[in-house]
């Protein structure tokens, strides 16, 4: 059966109309032959920063920051009422639905009223304002698109962003702007860019630009109008008329002493001036706010509403200036109709700095627990929605809290780790509780499909519980280590079979274990130590041991479960590593996997590969910088400390390279222990169904002393280097996880640079991979993939260096007023974390990376008392989603209930993707999705912008023109699907597709909604 495009009228009720009457048709009009001031009313309302998401919604804790969010809207709804001129622009979705939510039918009305009107535009429309270094595109794509649904669920049609608006983030990634193409948006207004492209941009006229976002799409579709703002999103100086400023507000009784309309008015039309010099239309955006600004907003607006009509006023003594209340969208469009031809970009806008010592490269790294913590709940999430689709578990088995909490950790002050310490112990409970009702769903929707039948009702309640381990990074599992035999369930969110390294700590070492699968076939396992360093502050763990194992095939969009029991009969099966101290030069490792050699100090000297067999020299080292101390005073002659944000060394410290090093050796994984000092260590692991390393490392608690008098800040890094390769100062960053682009050292591609900080200006966001090529031999590369974002370079020739912790002792001036000295159970944090180094082609460095961001997660059940083979007669050990693998080159990004219809229907959102980059693979990839899925089938579908709120079809981007070419993409054409969908490189094609559950999974256990509660 052919899929058909054409949907029911459920189906399409579902999907907003979208069209253009409430932006441009209801715009001003700009008056010709006039340089026309748009005025942008708008407040910056951070989801969390020197105080936390609640606390600035409900006005808590005024004495840290007078912000309360709730007051902003209440007052700026009012003050719009007063005034049919007046307009505002509203961003953050997260603070808006909280809102939306306390408010009376006939508020909402009014509120709509504003929306269709255009007077109220809400730009942007994600759930928060992301950051664009540390957050991966997965999590950025989520959180717009939850963002869109909860904004049509309020607003309707008109409450469709268009716009980007991103003008606090430090840096702007080319993929986010790609994203933002793809959602349909017309343009992206942006605050940062480094001071000396300013001044460049400034001189060239060139604030705007179109902006060509991706190197595998050169279509219009990925091309995007993108205009800086004058005044980052700060009012003209002088001209701030909120509560919380002092400027002089607009006093137009002749008769009092303080009258000053020619003196306000002149002032700001001489600002004007300078304004409308980097741009080329004639129209002027200007911003009327800045962070929480409008708590009393009939202050502003009345301000502003004569600041307005004496400008105007002015226009008959021959001034050339016209103002008017305007949104974003209205710039852009009178912009559009200029017809101006505009310049081109193609690179990003990494790395910023806003001074010539304040390179916000810091951020990168800043609190890596945190980054990690965010890295697993996508993980998580994905896992959890792809498990409810598939299970068809019911709406009321509800994980929105766990989307929203991710879409706040998105927020550029919450992701980047510049927040308050309190605020960073918020995002912490968020997550926590959030990913407990993913679990607890997960759970759900796999005792549903571990059944092997449906024919008796069952009790979630009397039923398996899968749980998680969340610390096994650190051996910690009390599951596994309480419990003498358990079931592990291993679940793989990728589309195609993956193989996975499995370890758990176990408590008794005098017992064998013995596992099988699905086959009853006895697993090869392995006992070895736990590191004593990995003993770190908060592991509540007795378990010196761990066990490992390789789980092999587990299935796409599907687990495998393996029976664990202790025994005290030894196994032919159960292996004790060998552990010995490293004294002399050795080899480690597997013939048919990976192998390296060893120095007598226990450091990698060379690695050995196969096909051909070649030995390369490669070694790794620690170093710290000391982190620069000054009095922040810039510009007037001071020096910028190194801080939350600001990376600043001050000089570069080796770390002692003879650590103390253990072997640890057995057939599944051999170990390569080495412990460098109280503070830091590593473990290297190879395993002989992988051909790359991993380097876990363990980073703290990082001492402030050096000898007897003299303390600094330290940031920690590691450098890898492969001496026989020479990349010239070229390197390669990933941007937000998917394209990679091009790096070189004290160069920016659209202006001459000047480095006064050459190594903190030379650090790029490494959100999960940084790559250097061999300049006359590309096929000779080095790829490091982390787990979470990391500031990263490649500062000496065929070498990468990576930050991997920080602790300073004083704080940059950025807003933040507290030193970056992160504590954890009472003392200074200790970070774990994992780099896998590959030597392999980027295509396969692309997979690896896709096996670390979606993990294949590990659940744990009891074995409720029964044996293997009663477990085996009762559950099903192994299950795929997909009736089929999906090609190497294709991911299913997104699977997940959308919405529940009459007849047991229901309607997902399903998300392909083109892993691959066109240097990697051209390959156009094919993907049926006829008969793909085993748990239900496709009926309907209807392919949508990225967003998953407007159908393909139905989009119309405007038109622009650049110095080459007209730009045509008014309509983006929908091909008809009949079941074969092509991806192109780099590609995402997002559906909602109807699905009618298969028979078999059609039943439901029974859950009482008290038991998803947290």
């Amino acid at each position: 059966m052919s899929l058909r495009a054409i949907l029911y009228v459920s189906f399409l009720s579902f999907i907003p109309a979208y069209c253009h009457k409430c932006g441009y048709e209801n715009c001003p009009k700009p008056k010709v032959d006039a340089i026309n001031i748009h005025i942008v009313a708008h407040t910056h309302d951070d989801v969390g920063w020197l105080k936390t998401k609640d606390q600035y919604y409900y006005g808590q804790k005024m004495y840290i920051q007078e912000a309360g969010v709730q007051y902003i809207l209440d007052s700026v709804i009012e003050a719009l009422q007063d005034n049919p001129q007046r307009r505002f622009i509203y961003v953050e979705t997260a603070f808006f639905w909280m809102w939306w939510a306390e408010q009376t039918l006939e508020k909402k009305r009014i509120v709509r009223d504003l929306v269709d009107s255009g007077r109220l535009e809400i730009v942007g429309g994600a759930w928060s304002m992301n950051d664009e270094a540390a957050a991966h595109y997965h999590s950025i794509i989520d959180q717009f698109t939850w963002g869109f649904r909860r904004l049509n669920e309020s607003l309707g049609e008109c409450g469709t962003p268009k716009i980007g608006w991103q003008i606090d983030p430090f840096g702007h990634s080319r993929e986010n702007a790609a994203i933002m193409a793809k959602m349909g948006f017309d343009g992206l207004f942006i605050g940062r860019i480094d001071y000396q492209d300013k001044v460049t941009r400034n001189y060239n006229k060139a604030f705007e630009m179109m902006w060509h976002t991706s190197e595998n799409d050169m279509s219009d579709a990925s091309t995007l109008f993108t205009c800086i703002l004058y005044n980052t999103y700060s009012p003209p100086p002088g001209f701030c008329f909120d509560v919380h400023c002092k400027d002089s507000p607009v006093i137009d009784n002749v008769k009092s002493p303080e009258y000053n309309v020619p003196e306000r008015v002149s002032t700001f039309l001489n600002l004007m001036l300078e304004y409308n010099v980097p741009y080329r239309s004639g129209n002027i955006l200007v911003t009327m706010g800045n962070d929480f600004n409008y708590q009393f907003a009939g202050m502003n607006f009345k301000n502003t509403d004569k600041l307005i009509k004496y400008i105007n006023e002015y226009e008959f003594y021959g001034s050339k200036f016209h103002a008017f209340y305007s949104t974003p969208s209205c710039y852009l469009k009178a912009v559009n109709d200029a017809g101006v031809h505009l310049p081109v970009k193609s690179d990003d806008f990494f790395p910023y700095s806003s001074d010539p010592e304040s390179f916000w490269t810091g951020y990168f790294t800043s609190r890596p627990t945190q980054k990690r913590f965010e890295r697993m709940g996508n993980n998580f999430l994905q896992i959890g929605k792809q498990i409810l689709a598939l299970s068809n578990s019911p709406s009321s088995i509800d994980i929105s809290e766990a989307k929203e909490t991710m879409g706040v950790l998105q927020h550029h002050d919450a992701i980047t780790g510049t927040e308050k310490a309190h605020v960073a112990s918020d995002y912490a409970r968020m997550l926590s509780r959030a990913l407990k009702t993913v679990e607890m769903a997960a759970s759900y929707g796999l005792n549903k499909l571990i059944r092997k039948g449906m024919t008796q009702k069952w009790i979630v309640t009397d039923s398996p519980q899968f749980t998680t381990c969340l610390l096994l990074n650190i051996s910690s599992c009390p599951e596994t280590e309480s419990a003498r035999s358990f079931v592990i369930t291993i679940y793989n969110p990728l589309s195609r079979y993956v193989n996975k390294l499995i370890r758990f700590p176990v408590v008794n070492t005098q017992l064998s274990y013995i596992i099988r699968g699905p086959t009853s076939e006895k697993i090869p396992v392995q006992m070895m130590p736990v590191p004593e360093f990995m003993h770190v502050p908060g592991r509540v763990s007795n378990a010196s041991v761990e066990i490992a194992f390789i789980a092999k095939n587990i299935p796409p969009l599907g687990f495998i479960s393996y029976y664990v029991e202790s025994t005290k009969v030894k196994s032919q099966d159960f292996f004790i590593s060998e552990v010995a101290e490293v004294v002399e030069p050795t080899k480690v490792g597997y013939e048919n996997g990976t192998m390296v050699s060893l120095t007598a100090e226990g450091l990698v000297k060379t690695w050995l590969k196969k096909n051909p067999d070649r030995e390369i020299p490669f070694h790794q080292n620690f170093f710290y910088y000391r982190g620069a101390v000054g009095n922040n005073d810039l510009p007037h002659g001071g020096e910028r400390s190194s801080g939350a944000y600001i990376f600043r060394p001050n000089g570069t410290v080796p770390i002692q390279n003879k650590p103390t090093t253990k072997l640890v050796k057995g057939p599944v994984v051999t170990e390569i222990q080495q412990q460098y000092s109280s503070w830091l260590s590593q473990v290297i692991r190879l395993h002989n169904e992988s051909d790359h390393l991993e380097f876990q490392w363990k980073v703290g608690p990082i001492p402030f002393r050096e000898g007897l008098e003299k303390v600094y800040g330290k940031e920690i890094i590691t450098r890898y280097t492969m001496s026989t390769l020479h990349n010239n100062g070229i390197f390669y960053t990933d941007s937000n996880g998917r394209e990679m682009l091009k790096r070189q050292l004290n160069y920016r591609p659209t202006w001459k640079v000047e480095l006064f900080e050459p190594i903190a200006g030379n650090y790029y966001p490494v959100t999960t991979r940084i790559n250097i090529k061999d300049i006359n031999n590309p096929s000779q590369s080095l790829s490091v993939i982390t787990d979470r974002s990391e500031g990263g370079s490649s500062l000496n020739d065929g070498q990468i260096e990576l930050m991997l912790h920080r602790r300073l002792l004083h704080d940059d001036a950025f807003g933040v007023d507290e030193a970056l000295n992160e504590m954890a159970f009472g003392l200074p944090l200790v970070a774990v974390g994992s780099h896998y180094v590959s030597l392999d082609s980027c295509a396969k460095a692309r997979m690896l990376v896709q096996e670390k961001v979606l993990d294949s997660w590990i659940f744990i059940s009891s074995t409720q008392g029964l044996s293997y083979e009663k477990w085996k007669k009762e559950y099903k050990m192994q299950f795929s989603g997909l009736n089929r693998a999906l090609p190497n080159n294709v991911q299913i990004l997104t699977l997940e209930p959308w919405q529940d219809e009459e007849d047991e229907k229901k309607i997902y959102l399903l998300r392909l993707e083109n892993i691959m980059d066109k240097r990697s693979d051209p390959t156009v990839a094919e993907v049926n999705i006829q008969n793909l899925f085993s748990t239900f089938t496709i009926t309907n579908v209807r392919e949508m912008m990225l967003g998953g709120n407007i159908p393909l079809d139905k989009s119309r981007r405007l038109k622009w023109s650049t110095f080459s070419r007209r730009l045509r993409n008014t309509r983006i054409q929908e091909e008809h699907i009949t079941g074969n969908i092509s991806l192109k490189p780099m590609e995402i094609r997002t559906f909602l597709v109807e699905v009618a559950p298969l028979l078999l999974n059609t039943y439901y256990g029974t859950m009482h909604p008290e038991t998803l509660r947290v």
